[in-house]
């Protein structure tokens, strides 16, 4: 699980190379009320102000929620699984320049709460077989 949990960090650190937003990172970004202020968070540019504690919050809340729907799946009795981490798992940046990619091709996505984003990502892209 400690695997998986650093894999979903990883989302975190290519969404800064995957740049989706070009428009600087606010204070209001940080208080991540929508999807689409975890992905300005995420994708923030290396010449941004904000970037290296918009960098780290990305990666401490994407691991936070990662963590969290990975328990309530354990304590879960569903017979089928959300998500399902493959064997070869991408590292934090290849899995946050993805989210980053997903959620901006989204609108609907990024008016969401920023933790049904993270599912809805992980259940897209990490389906159980």
């Amino acid at each position: 699980m400690r695997k998986r949990c650093l894999a979903f960090a990883g989302l975190a650190s290519v969404a800064l190379i995957a740049s989706a937003r070009a428009a600087p990172v606010t204070q209001d970004d940080f208080l991540v009320a929508t999807t689409g202020n975890l992905v300005a968070l995420c994708g923030a540019a290396e010449t941004d102000p904000l970037y290296t504690a918009a960098r780290n919050f990305c990666h401490g809340f994407g691991i936070g929620t990662y963590r969290a729907l990975a328990i309530q799946e354990a304590a879960s009795r569903a017979k089928r699984k959300m998500f399902c981490m493959p064997p070869n798992e991408p590292t934090r940046d290849q899995a946050m320049a993805a989210f980053v990619q997903w959620a901006s091709a989204r609108p609907s996505t990024l008016a969401s709460a920023p933790t049904d984003g993270i599912a809805e990502f992980l259940i897209s892209h990490y389906p159980c077989r």
